[in-house]
C-alpha cells in the first residue's frame, strides 16, 4: 500500500528526516512513536505532500505503486483525501469554526466523488452514525461537540471517500482513557472492515500496545528500532526504545517512574555519533564518535545500536 524508503527532508541547513523507510500494508496498523521533536508529524507531512515550500525531500514514496514524490501539485490534491487522508493532530484548530460539520464532512464527497450536496449531506448522515454520532447532530457547529466528538467527525471527514490509507496524527491526545480507547477501537475496526493501511503516529506507547501490528520508534529524524508489535513488546533491542516502555506506569507501582534524561537534540546540533549516545547509559567510545546502521537483530527485527 505505502512504501518508504530513504525518506531524507532538510528545512535550511537543518536535516529533519534521515534516511527513514518503512511500509504499511492493506488492513494493517503501523505506528510512528517517539518524544515530541523525533520527527513522526514531519514524516507524514512528507506522505502527504504538505511539507514547507522551503523543504527539499529525496527518496522514495510510492502508494499503490505509484511514485508520490514524482506528481505535481494537481495530481497529488487528486489523491489527498480521496486515496489518502490524514487526521491531524487537534480537532478544534482543524475543524472550521464557522461552519456545520455536516458540510464539512460533505466537502471531501463533493470535490472528490461528484456527489450532489443532498447526496453528500445523506453519506455525511450515514458516516456520522458509523463513527457512533447521532445524524441529528449533523447541524451542529464544532464548539457544540465535546472534545472525542470533535475527533470522531475529524474520522469520518477522513473516511467520506474510503481512502486505502489513513494517517492519524495524535488521535487520542487530550482526551480521556476511555474516550482515547473509543477512538483506537473505531480506528483498528475501520481499519479491518475496509482494508485500510493505517499509519498511526503517537508518543503513547500504551496507544501502540493497544492498536499496532508494526512498530517503528523514531528518534531524532531516523527510525532506530523496527519490528512486529509482539515482538517489540517482547524485547526491546535499542537503549531508547527499552527506556520508553519503562516510562510506563505499571499496576501496582509504588516507587517513582523511570525517566530518560535529557532532551531530543535539535536537528543542527547532532552528535557526531549516535544520536542517542548523550542520553544512553550504554554508550561507549564507539557510540560518540560512529553512527551505528539500521541492521536486522532477529527476522523483521531491526534496530541501530553497537550493543544489542
Amino acid at each position: 500500500m505505502l512504501s518508504c524508503q530513504n525518506i531524507n527532508v532538510t528545512i535550511g541547513s537543518s536535516r529533519i528526516l534521515r534516511d527513514c523507510s518503512f511500509t504499511v500494508e492493506n488492513g494493517k496498523v503501523v505506528c510512528l512513536v517517539g518524544e515530541s521533536g523525533c520527527g513522526k508529524s514531519m514524516t507524514a507531512l512528507s506522505v502527504m505532500g504538505l511539507l514547507p515550500e522551503s523543504a527539499r525531500i529525496s527518496g522514495h514514496i510510492s502508494f499503490d505503486g505509484r511514485s508520490l514524490l514524482e506528481l505535481n501539485e494537481r495530481d497529488y490534491s487528486g489523491l489527498r483525501g480521496s486515496r489518502i487522508s490524514m487526521i491531524f493532530q487537534e480537532p478544534m484548530t482543524s475543524l472550521n469554526p464557522v461552519f456545520r460539520i455536516g458540510d464539512q464532512i460533505a466537502e471531501p464527497l463533493i470535490l472528490h466523488q461528484r456527489m450532489t450536496r443532498k447526496e453528500a449531506r445523506t453519506k455525511a448522515m450515514r458516516l456520522l452514525s458509523e463513527i457512533g454520532i447521532s445524524p441529528e447532530r449533523i447541524d451542529d457547529y464544532p464548539h457544540q461537540l465535546s472534545g472525542g466528538m470533535r475527533q470522531r467527525v475529524m474520522i469520518a471527514m477522513a473516511m467520506a471517500c474510503q481512502p486505502g490509507l489513513l494517517i492519524a496524527d495524535e488521535p487520542t491526545t487530550a482526551l480521556d482513557v476511555t474516550i482515547q480507547g473509543q477512538i483506537l477501537s473505531l480506528l483498528r475496526g475501520l481499519s479491518s472492515r475496509r482494508n485500510m493501511g493505517v499509519l498511526l503516529i503517537t508518543h503513547d506507547l500504551a496507544v501502540v500496545r493497544e492498536t499496532a501490528d508494526h512498530v517503528n520508534v523514531m528518534y531524532a529524524g531516523e527510525i532506530v528500532e523496527q519490528a512486529p508489535a509482539d515482538a517489540f513488546f517482547n524485547y526491546q533491542a535499542h537503549p531508547y526504545a527499552r527506556g520508553l516502555l519503562q516510562c510506563l506506569p505499571r499496576k501496582h507501582q509504588t516507587e517513582r517512574l523511570q525517566v530518560i534524561g535529557g532532551t531530543v537534540p535539535m536537528p543542527d546540533d547532532l552528535p557526531d555519533g549516535c544520536s542517542f549516545a548523550p542520553r544512553c547509559s550504554f554508550r561507549t567510545n564507539r557510540c560518540m564518535t560512529q553512527h551505528p546502521p539500521l541492521v536486522e537483530y532477529a527476522p523483521s527485527h531491526l534496530a541501530r545500536c553497537f550493543h544489542m
